[in-house]
């Protein structure tokens, strides 16, 4: 429509990543919004574990969205180790390992170990630009990963980690379109997982015969 088109420029300017559109920025993550680090839980305090606050490892990052925890903990286990609570939406990215430069977005409020990084979305920067700013440049965030034995990039190279800003009200217009989109997917992972549920409870039953499907469903 013709309020957004206005948003663009009609030009270019010269930056230090070659041109880039009249008025656009280039934006470091720490700019636009909270980095946060997870962390584990002390596996020797009982105390820590098995509570009601999902958690994630680094390989649920595997996933195309996060719909369920790899572990439950506590309150005082939240309160007392060094991991965060990220709220549904999240990008989180996965910093170390077999699992290096994977990124996911939490279909939960969860935590995470401390292979994870969450990017969290803020008034500047939606949940849905982050994430789709991280899938465009993921592979230039993975150069700058060090060590030997095991590679690994940390939470400061997210930081540094720059975007090409088009400012807040392009920036909104942009999510007002994709936010539904993602929300629809969200929705879509909800009900595949509540029909394989179904499935897998009623395929065990039909093989061994203690269900029936009757004769008028069959011929239809």
């Amino acid at each position: 429509d013709a309020a957004t088109e206005a948003l663009f420029p009609d030009s270019l300017d010269e930056s230090e990543v070659g041109f880039i559109p009249k008025g656009w920025e280039i934006r470091k993550i720490e700019s636009l919004c909270e980095t946060l680090l997870g962390g584990t839980p002390s596996r020797t305090r009982d105390e820590f574990w098995g509570g009601e606050i999902p958690w994630i490892n680094s390989g649920k990052v595997n996933d195309f969205r996060i719909t369920a925890a790899s572990e439950y903990i506590t309150e005082i286990g939240l309160e007392k180790s060094a991991t965060k609570l990220l709220p549904r939406g999240t990008t989180v990215l996965a910093i170390t390992g077999a699992t290096l430069g994977q990124f996911s977005r939490l279909e939960i409020d969860s935590c995470a170990n401390q292979s994870v990084v969450g990017i969290v979305a803020s008034a500047e920067a939606s949940n849905e630009f982050i994430y789709l700013n991280i899938k465009n440049g993921i592979q230039r965030l993975i150069t700058a990963q060090t060590g030997g034995a095991q590679q690994h990039i940390n939470k400061e190279d997210v930081n540094a980690f720059f975007i090409i800003y088009p400012g807040k009200k392009l920036m909104d217009a942009f999510t007002d379109v994709v936010g539904s989109m993602f929300d629809e997917i969200g929705v879509l992972l909800n009900q595949s997982i509540s029909l394989a549920a179904i499935r897998d409870s009623l395929l065990p039953r039909l093989i061994s015969g203690e269900l029936e499907i009757p004769e008028e469903m069959l011929a239809s």
